[in-house]
C-alpha cells in the first residue's frame, strides 16, 4: 500500500495543490463524532439512539457542542429502565478502535447497596467498559478520564446505562456522557481502476494530462496522488464536501466526519502535471488513487516526464552530456548555412547531434520550424530524429519561398531549447527571390 500531485485537475473543479501529508495506520480511517480533531463542534453522523424503556432516555447534544447521552433520569428508575447509543461499522469495514471523552455520573464509591444499576461499553461479542454500582465493582467512582479502546475488531460498538433489577425499582439515577469521540474503522479493500486514458502526453503543451475512473468498497473514493521520483508530493481530493481531511494541519490525512466519507466511485477524473513545476532535469512520475483509509491501485506510470531525448540514456552523467549536446545543421551542396536553389529544385539538408565530448546522441527528436518573410515561425516537423552517431537528413519540399529553417533540440520533452541553429534559404523564379503571397500557408 502506498501512502502517499503536482498539479491536479478534476473536470469543473478548482485545482488546489496541497502537500502530502503524512502516513497514518495502514488501512484504517478514523470517524470523528460530537467534535471533530480541532475541536470544533459537529454532529454524530452513523450514531443511532438504542430503543429506550421505561425512564431511559437519549439525548444527542453534538451540534450544538454537546456529547451523546443516555441516562436514567428517574431517583428511582423502574425495573428493566435502560438507554443508549450504537455505532455499525459501514459495510466492508471493521471496528478496530474507539476512543472518547467520556462520564459517568451515578457511579458512587462502593457501599452495600444491591447491584442494580449498571454501565456497559460494549461490542458485540466482548465488554470493552462495565460499571455496576456494588462492592464487587472495579468502578469505585464516576468516569471522567478518556478511554481508549485499540485492538478491537467488532462489527459494532454501544454504550448503554440500565436498571438491572427487573422486578423491582432501582436505587438511584444513572448518566453517561460521550464527547470528542473517535472510531478507527479497518478497510482494507483497495480502489479499482479503470478507464485510463493518456490524454496529453506533455510533450508539446508542457503538462501530462491523464483521465481515469475509480471505484471503491468501504470508505470511498478519497483523492488522486502524483508520486515524483518515488515521493508524494500532492493530492486532490475527487469527492464531495464530507471527503476532505477534518484536520489538514496535523500528520495524519484520513480523518473524517461521517463514517462512510467518500464516494463509491468518481471519474472520469483529470490528474495534471506541470513540467515547468518540477526542478529541472527527467522526474519518474507516478499517479495512483487512494480510499478513505489510505489504500493505493496505480493509476499510471511510472513514467519519466519530462522524458529525455535520446535513445538509451541512463545515469546523471549522460543526462548531464545530453543536457549539453549541440545541434549543427547545413545545406548538402554549399555546406554552409546559407543555399540559393531555384523553385522545383530538392534540397537536402544534413546535421549532426553531439555532446560537448563529440559522441553523437542518436534518437534525439529535432523541431523544424519555418520562418517565412511573412507570418509566424510555424512547427512543421517534430518527427525528425538523429540517427546512428547523432546524424540526420531533412529532404525539403521542393515548392518552398524565401524563407529561414530553424531546427531546435531540446534536452528534454517537455523543456525548453538548449540547442539551435537556422538556415537561410533563398529561392529564384525566373531570376527574382520567390516570396509566395502571404495568404498561402506553405
Amino acid at each position: 500500500m502506498q501512502r502517499p500531485l503536482w498539479r491536479l485537475a478534476i473536470p469543473v473543479a478548482a485545482v488546489m495543490l496541497a502537500a502530502a501529508p503524512a502516513a497514518a495506520s495502514a488501512d484504517t480511517y478514523t470517524v470523528f463524532s460530537c467534535k471533530g480533531p480541532t475541536g470544533a463542534p459537529n454532529g454524530a453522523a452513523g450514531w443511532a439512539a438504542l430503543p429506550t424503556t421505561a425512564e431511559g432516555r437519549t439525548l444527542n447534544s453534538c451540534p450544538g457542542a454537546g456529547p451523546l447521552s443516555a441516562l436514567l433520569d428517574a431517583a428511582q428508575p423502574s425495573g428493566g429502565a435502560s438507554a443508549g447509543w450504537s455505532f455499525g461499522a459501514p459495510a466492508d469495514t471493521r471496528i478496530v478502535r474507539f476512543a472518547a471523552r467520556r462520564r459517568t455520573t451515578g457511579v458512587p464509591p462502593p457501599s452495600s447497596q444491591s447491584k442494580d444499576v449498571s454501565y456497559v461499553l460494549e461490542s458485540e461479542s466482548t465488554n470493552l467498559e462495565v460499571c455496576d454500582v456494588s462492592v464487587t465493582s472495579s468502578c469505585v467512582a464516576d468516569l471522567s478520564n478518556p478511554i481508549d479502546k485499540q485492538g478491537i475488531d467488532a462489527g459494532l460498538v454501544r454504550f448503554r446505562v440500565l436498571c438491572t433489577n427487573s422486578g423491582f425499582t432501582c436505587t438511584r439515577p444513572l448518566r453517561a456522557d460521550f464527547d470528542a469521540i473517535q472510531v478507527g474503522l479497518k478497510d482494507a479493500l483497495a480502489p479499482a481502476v479503470s478507464g485510463v486514458d493518456l490524454v496529453d502526453s506533455g510533450d508539446r503543451s508542457g503538462t501530462l494530462a491523464v483521465s481515469f475512473s475509480a471505484g471503491d468498497r468501504g470508505g470511498g473514493v478519497y483523492r488522486a496522488v502524483v508520486s515524483v521520483d518515488g515521493k508524494p508530493v500532492a493530492s486532490q481530493p475527487l469527492g464531495g464536501a464530507d471527503c476532505v481531511d477534518a484536520n489538514p494541519a496535523d500528520a495524519d490525512p484520513y480523518q473524517f466526519l461521517t463514517p462512510v466519507p467518500c464516494p463509491a466511485s468518481a471519474g472520469p477524473a483529470v490528474v495534471r502535471v506541470n513540467a515547468k513545476a518540477l526542478a529541472r532535469g527527467p522526474h519518474g512520475i507516478e499517479i495512483s488513487v487512494e480510499d478513505a483509509a489510505g489504500n493505493s491501485t496505480s493509476v499510471f506510470g511510472p513514467v519519466q516526464f519530462p522524458r529525455v531525448n535520446a535513445e538509451g540514456v541512463g545515469g546523471e552523467a549522460q543526462i548531464q552530456a545530453l543536457l549539453r549536446a549541440r545541434l549543427r545543421v547545413w545545406f548538402t551542396k554549399s555546406h554552409t548555412k546559407s543555399h540559393t536553389s531555384h523553385l522545383g529544385q530538392r534540397v537536402v539538408v544534413r546535421g549532426l547531434l553531439r555532446t560537448r565530448r563529440g559522441r553523437g546522441v542518436q534518437g534525439g527528436r529535432i523541431d523544424v520550424y519555418h520562418l517565412r518573410r511573412h507570418g509566424k515561425p510555424r512547427l512543421l516537423k517534430t518527427g525528425l530524429k538523429t540517427r546512428a552517431h547523432g546524424r540526420l537528413t531533412l529532404i525539403l519540399p521542393n515548392n518552398l519561398d524565401t524563407r529561414r529553417i530553424l531546427f531546435a533540440y531540446r534536452a528534454l520533452r517537455p523543456g525548453p531549447i538548449t540547442s539551435r541553429q537556422t538556415l537561410r534559404l533563398t529561392v529564384l523564379h525566373h531570376g527574382r527571390v520567390y516570396v509566395r503571397p502571404r495568404r498561402s500557408s506553405a
